[in-house]
């Protein structure tokens, strides 16, 4: 009999997570976010001016001082319709942060689908969150694998790469005589 540990529950929930058509909705309206940056930065840096910091850069790295430094980030701060907001960098592109952050008003393209992805994204965070409580609360009615199996059947398709620790679901034996003894009671 294998008992359900709080951590063996987590990671039950966690891959039953990961398998979920929300959480892979999810990733994509991340990806779409991301290319959102990506867009974001193409639309303020041209390729002209892109071409002038990289000559600035390269001068800047040949004199011997210290000192000429441009940030390099995995995000873009943009300004939606009077809303700050970070968006993150597809994989393997690093930005430089801009002296002003890109603005655009509230009927612009950009703001409009990010307003999009940005509402898509939470309703489905939001999704995950119920998800991860029902699962949950199957998990905390079952004190065994055996009764998860009973109860809910497909749990056995988000057991892999779980490790489930041999629990002896035996107390100890204690010999009350003995812990009379210690506690001074006499009898």
């Amino acid at each position: 009999m294998t008992r359900l540990t709080k951590e063996i529950k987590e990671e039950i929930c966690r891959n039953a997570i990961e398998q979920s058509p929300a959480n892979k909705e999810l990733a994509k309206v991340n990806e779409n976010l991301s290319k959102l940056a990506l867009d974001v930065f193409n639309d303020t840096a041209t390729n002209k001016r892109l071409e002038e910091f990289f000559e600035i850069r390269e001068r800047i790295e040949k004199l011997p001082f210290e000192g000429g430094c441009f940030y390099e980030k995995s995000y873009i701060r943009c300004n939606f319709g009077g809303m700050y907001y970070s968006l993150h960098a597809p994989e393997d592109i690093i930005f430089f942060e801009f002296k002003e952050i890109p603005t655009y008003p509230a009927e612009h393209e950009f703001t409009k689908k990010f307003l999009q992805l940005d509402c898509k994204r939470e309703s489905l965070k939001n999704r995950i969150k119920s998800l991860q409580a029902e699962i949950m609360a199957i998990l905390n009615s079952c004190t065994t694998l055996e009764k998860l199996q009973k109860v809910w059947v497909e749990s056995v398709n988000f057991l892999d790469g779980v490790e489930f620790d041999a629990i002896k679901t035996n107390l100890p034996a204690i010999k009350i005589a003995d812990l009379n003894e210690k506690l001074g009671i006499s009898q």
